[in-house]
């Protein structure tokens, strides 16, 4: 009777992964999961916390990124419970892998992405979901363990895959667009058309030449020291807030430039009384894409300043570089004024010259969410909303 019952059970999980996969097959990359993966020989988990038992350093970084967290990022919690019926829409980049998924769609009614029909998941593994985009997300397939070497002995299966060195392994989730007519909302992540269309791409600069930068060093303890790139993944220099290590994420956070650079004119001569201007340039210097990118939500927010020199403000500006969107009735863009990679903006501070010594400042803040946005999400009043990612000062005696 039991030797039945597993036969019905698994014949169950048959049907289900092959109507899901039908499903899957006609929607975007994006808003497919990765396939179910085997445990690897000499494994006995697709669990992170496994891999780090051995690649200890990589597993630290790896905890402190962005991909650690994304399951757990209250901010993203809280997109789905907005609208609970369309968050299958968004789980597959935040948990790629069908092993972590509660449910899968087979069929939408009438076609419409808000009435998903879903059956609870055979291959499901809780384990592996708060782990978000956790290491077999990228590196095991087909029950290998998949690298950039060729040469590599270990205790489990290995397979050389060229894929990890390359854009494509990160753009599934990083280029992702669609509309949903019909809908209040839409996905509008163009990083990897960004970076097609930049001259990082044209000279063979892949996201992981910035945001995994090389390091030489074991790749296990007690192994020899080769090649090989942090996995931080360091981005806007914004904490998720999750970060097991914040010492160790300032240290990861240090091998990136931000991607903005500010560039000052000189201090106006002009005599006091007098009604100066200030010009400071902000320059994507150092992304391989738009800045920023992705979220509508992020911002640049670049703040101008003159003060006394006992502290107070004289004048103070403020420019956002930002898309703007209406999301009712109809979404529409408003507005896109984003830096792509080598622009620039100039903004202007007007100020009237004062009678003593005073000083020009200028910052520029990387903001993941507006603070009215993150209080209608209920965020918690620790949750990382903005960073300050550039400054510049320039003292003017007096005269």
């Amino acid at each position: 009777m039991r030797g039945l019952l597993l036969i019905a059970l698994l014949v169950v999980a048959v049907a289900v992964a092959s109507a899901a996969q039908d499903f899957y097959d006609t929607r975007p990359a994006h808003e497919r999961p990765l396939p179910a993966q085997r445990i690897p020989a000499g494994l006995h988990s697709l669990s992170s916390r496994e891999c780090g038992t051995c690649h200890v350093a990589i597993y630290r970084e790896w905890q402190q990124s962005v991909h650690a967290q994304a399951w757990r990022d209250p901010q993203f919690q809280a997109e789905l419970k907005k609208e609970p019926p369309v968050s299958w829409l968004c789980v597959n980049c935040h948990t790629p892998l069908r092993d972590q998924l509660d449910s899968l769609v087979v069929d939408l009614a009438a076609g419409d992405v808000a009435k998903a029909r879903r059956v609870a998941n055979p291959d499901f593994v809780p384990a592996l979901r708060v782990e978000g985009v956790g290491c077999a997300s990228c590196h095991v397939r087909d029950g290998a363990v998949e690298g950039p070497y060729r040469d590599v002995k270990a205790r489990h299966a290995v397979r050389f895959s060229a894929a990890l060195r390359g854009a494509e392994v990160c753009l599934r989730c990083h280029q992702a667009v669609q509309a949903y007519p019909g809908k209040n909302f839409v996905c509008t992540f163009q990083t990897g058309d960004e970076w097609r269309s930049s001259s990082y791409a044209a000279r063979g600069v892949a996201c992981q030449h910035c945001h995994m930068p090389q390091v030489t060093r074991p790749l296990v303890a007690g192994g020899p020291a080769r090649a090989g790139r942090l996995h931080g993944w360091i981005g806007s220099h914004l904490r998720k807030g999750l970060e097991t290590d914040p010492a160790l994420w300032d240290s990861l956070a240090g091998r990136l430039r931000p991607g903005v650079e500010l560039d000052p004119d000189p201090v106006p001569h002009a005599a006091p009384g007098t009604e100066a201007t200030w010009n400071v340039r902000v320059v994507n210097a150092h992304a391989g894409h738009d800045l920023p990118t992705e979220d509508p939500e992020r911002a640049l927010r670049i703040g101008l300043a003159a003060l006394s020199s006992a502290g107070d403000t004289l004048a103070r500006s403020e420019h956002v570089i930002a898309q703007r969107y209406r999301w009712y009735p109809t979404v529409e863009k408003l507005s896109d004024n984003r830096l792509a990679p080598g622009a620039h903006v100039a903004v202007t501070l007007r100020f009237r010259v004062p009678p003593g010594a005073y000083r020009l400042e200028a910052w520029a803040l990387n903001e993941r969410i507006s603070d009215a946005n993150a209080d209608y999400h209920h965020l918690p009043p620790w949750y990382p909303r903005r960073a300050e990612v550039a400054r510049v000062e320039l003292g003017a005696p007096g005269r």
